[in-house]
């Protein structure tokens, strides 16, 4: 398949949206060394190309629980960007007044109700959220976002079972980027696909390969929020994460990663194919990172003056 069929030009305004998304968790990879930004960073850089079109979908009056790597579901939900820059610096202007950092972030303006750091905690209060709505007869869907990790929970199995019991408006989001940390999905599970652990409780699914077509993409998330508004619904989204798994490194050749790999993967990065084939996302890009760059550093700032340094 070309880029061109790919990636076609009607979704241009996406790949600008996708490219920002990007441009903001490099300028932060960028500046992490100087030690000011008050927490650890788990980004991802590399999984964000479908996250435009979640924002798409995702009604005001929607709520959303997240896991660890809560970058992606604050900006999907489109969160303040600068209030999550201030956030890692522990700042009091940050999302959650400097107090919880890049693991914990949240807006409940936005409809991001919270972010766990705890591997799969966050299914069970999200489960919670669903049950709720349903008891209350309103018409509030909850996604829960989580990694194939969290799959590895028994949290996830109870929760799929209760949703499906009881017929629970509620989105099960699983990002499967392959890797627990450093460790391969090959070496922790038989199969690729975390849409099997669907089959026994009878919940429908989708999954979105990792070089689908942007329409297609679309269409697939489209279905999934109008599924789960009447039933709980699973989808699983194939992604590749370019980072560690803690950090601001390139992840090369760490734990089962190995360089081959690596290059294989950041070739064909959706995102990394946007910018090559439209001049304008490139250009996105380039002046998103100045921007965030520029903003960063003068909370940078702020903390030299705050702690000495």
């Amino acid at each position: 398949m070309s880029l061109e069929i790919r990636y076609p030009i009607d979704f241009l305004e996406f790949y600008h949206k996708a490219a920002k998304m990007r441009a903001l968790q490099l300028a932060i990879a960028k500046h992490y060394e100087s030690q000011m930004m008050r927490c650890p960073v788990h980004l991802s850089i590399g999984q964000e190309h479908w996250l435009p079109l979640f924002t798409k979908y995702f009604q005001s009056n929607d709520r959303c629980f997240s896991s660890h790597r809560s970058h992606s579901m604050y900006m999907g939900v489109g969160g303040d960007e600068e209030k999550l820059i201030a956030e890692l610096h522990g700042d009091s202007q940050g999302a959650l007044s400097g107090a919880g950092g890049s693991m914990h972030l949240k807006d409940l303006d936005k409809g991001l109700e919270a972010s766990i750091p705890i591997v799969g905690s966050s299914i069970g209060i999200a489960l919670g959220s669903a049950f709720a709505a349903k008891h209350l007869n309103s018409k509030i869907l909850t996604v829960v976002y989580f990694g194939d990790g969290a799959c590895e929970e028994g949290i996830l199995h109870e929760s799929l079972n209760m949703a499906k019991i009881f017929n629970l408006p509620i989105l099960f989001l699983c990002e499967n980027n392959g890797y627990s940390c450093n460790t391969s999905l090959s070496k922790r599970q038989p199969l690729r696909s975390m849409s099997r652990f669907c089959a026994p409780h009878n919940i429908k699914n989708e999954s979105i390969a990792r070089l689908e077509s942007y329409p297609n993409i679309d269409n697939k998330i489209k279905k999934s929020f109008n599924k789960a508004r009447e039933e709980p619904f699973f989808l699983e989204v194939y992604s590749y994460r370019l980072y560690e798994h803690c950090g601001h490194k390139v992840d090369k050749d760490m734990g089962d990663r190995s360089i081959e790999e690596y290059t294989r993967e950041f070739n064909i990065d959706p995102i990394n194919s946007m910018v090559n084939l439209y001049d304008s996302v490139a250009k996105k890009m380039e002046d998103s990172i100045h921007f965030y760059s520029d903003i960063i550093e003068r909370y940078t700032n702020r903390n030299k003056e705050r702690f000495g340094k």
